[in-house]
C-alpha cells in the first residue's frame, strides 16, 4: 500500500499564516506541544470539555499547525477516488464548499491532489481560523501553481446558507454537533452539490463517531442517496452496526513533514498513520465498485497458523475472508497483498459468513484511490 505524503510546502503555509495570526510565542515546540496534548484530550477521554481548552489561543495555534497539517491528507483518499472514477465535474472551475472549514484542513488536501481551478466558499463561525485558512489555502495554491478563488464566510455549520457546488467538505464537524443536527447538515450538504457532485465527510477514528456516521450513511440511503465511497454495500443496514464493538475506520501509512513529524513523536499522536471514517455521498448510483462479487477489506491482515483471514464488507455484509497457505497460488496472491481500504474481486461464493480462497480461486486487488488506468 502506498504511503500517503504531506508535502512540505503544505506544513510551511499552514504555519505561516498561524504565525502571522496567532505570535511567534504561541508556535514554539514547547507551547505547541501542550495545546496539542489538550486538545487530542478533549477529542478522545475528556469529550466534555471539547469547546473549552485550557488555552483557546494556543488551542488555535494547534489547530493550524499540527491537526491541520496532519489531517489534510485524509480527504485526498476519497478526492481519489473520486478523480479515479471520472467522478467529478470537468471543463470549468471545480466549486468547493468547506464547511465547518476551521484553518483549512479539508481544502489544503484537496489542493494537494487536484490540479483544475477551484473556487471555494470556507464557512466557519470562528473568524480568525477562517483568516488562517485562508492565507495557508492561497499560499499552497500558488507553491503548485493552482488556480484558486476562496471566499471565507463566518456562520454556524447547522445553519449557514451553502450556494450551489460541486463538492462539500465536512471534516471532523459532525462529531461537535448535537442531537440529529449531523444529519440535518449532511442532508442540506447533498442538497446543495449538483447531480455530479458529492459530499464527502471525514470523521475520527474512534468507535463513537465512526458508528455515528454508520447511522448517517444509513439515514441518507433510507432518504434516497447513493453511497459512493468506501461502501460497496449500496444498501442498510451498515454491518458494522449489528456488534456495538463494531467500526469501520481507515488506517494508511502516512509522511508527515519535518515539523509535524516531530510534533507527532513528542505528543505521540499522529506518528503512526492516517486514521479516519469517511462517507463519500452522491445523487447518481454509479459505484466505485460495481461487481456484486468486491469486497471492501475493513481490517488489518490476521494471520495465523496455515492461514490468512481477512474481514471483508459488500453486499452479502462483513464475512470472513480466509486463504488456506496450502492453496497459495498466482492466481490469488491478491489477498496476501490487501490491506485495509484495498478492494477485493473473488470469484467465489459466501458459504457461512466466509469466503474461502481456494488454489483455482481467481481474485484480484485494487487500491480504489489509485489513479485510472490510461
Amino acid at each position: 500500500m502506498s504511503t500517503w505524503i504531506v508535502p512540505l510546502a503544505l506544513e510551511e503555509a499552514a504555519w505561516e499564516a498561524a504565525r502571522v495570526e496567532v505570535g511567534e510565542a504561541k508556535v514554539t515546540e514547547a507551547a505547541l506541544a501542550r495545546s496539542v496534548v489538550d486538545r487530542s484530550l478533549r477529542y478522545t477521554s475528556e469529550r466534555d470539555r471539547l469547546a473549552t481548552p485550557s488555552d483557546p489561543v494556543g488551542d488555535l495555534a494547534a489547530r493550524a499547525t499540527f491537526f491541520t497539517v496532519a489531517d489534510a491528507i485524509k480527504i485526498a483518499i476519497p478526492l481519489r477516488e473520486l478523480l479515479a472514477a471520472g467522478a467529478l465535474p470537468t471543463g470549468r472551475p471545480l466549486r468547493i464548499v468547506d464547511l465547518g472549514a476551521g484553518c483549512g484542513a479539508m481544502t489544503l488536501g484537496a489542493l494537494a491532489v487536484l490540479d483544475v481551478p477551484l473556487a471555494v466558499t470556507a464557512i466557519d463561525h470562528d473568524v480568525r481560523a477562517l483568516r488562517i485558512a485562508a492565507a495557508a489555502c492561497k499560499a499552497f495554491a500558488a507553491s503548485r501553481d493552482v488556480p484558486l478563488v476562496i471566499h471565507t464566510r463566518p456562520g454556524d455549520v447547522a445553519t449557514a446558507p451553502l450556494p450551489a457546488c460541486d463538492l462539500v467538505l465536512l471534516g471532523s464537524v459532525l462529531n461537535e454537533l448535537p442531537g440529529d443536527a449531523p444529519l440535518g447538515v449532511v442532508q442540506r450538504a447533498l442538497a446543495a452539490v449538483g447531480p455530479d457532485g458529492a459530499v464527502i465527510v471525514v470523521e475520527p477514528a474512534l468507535r463513537e463517531t465512526s458508528r455515528a456516521l454508520h447511522g448517517i450513511r444509513d439515514a441518507m440511503i433510507a432518504a434516497g442517496a447513493h453511497v459512493f465511497a468506501p461502501c460497496t454495500r449500496t444498501s442498510a443496514p451498515c454491518p458494522m452496526l449489528a456488534d456495538e464493538r463494531d467500526w469501520c475506520h481507515e488506517d494508511r501509512p502516512v509522511q508527515l513533514p519535518t515539523r509535524t513529524g516531530t510534533l507527532a513523536r513528542r505528543t505521540h499522536l499522529r506518528d503512526a498513520g492516517l486514521r479516519f471514517s469517511y462517507l463519500v455521498l452522491r445523487h447518481a448510483a454509479e459505484p466505485r465498485l460495481a461487481s456484486g462479487a468486491a469486497w471492501r477489506v475493513v481490517s488489518a491482515p490476521m494471520p495465523d497458523k496455515g492461514k490468512l483471514e481477512l474481514f471483508g464488507c459488500g453486499e452479502p455484509g462483513r464475512v470472513t475472508l480466509r486463504l488456506l497457505k496450502r492453496n497459495r497460488a498466482d492466481g490469488n496472491r491478491g489477498v496476501e497483498r490487501a490491506r485495509r481500504g484495498d478492494a477485493l474481486t473473488i470469484a467465489a461464493p459466501v458459504v457461512d459468513d466466509r469466503v474461502e480462497v481456494g488454489r483455482d480461486t481467481a481474485v484480484e486487488r485494487t487500491d480504489p484511490s489509485a489513479p485510472a488506468k490510461p
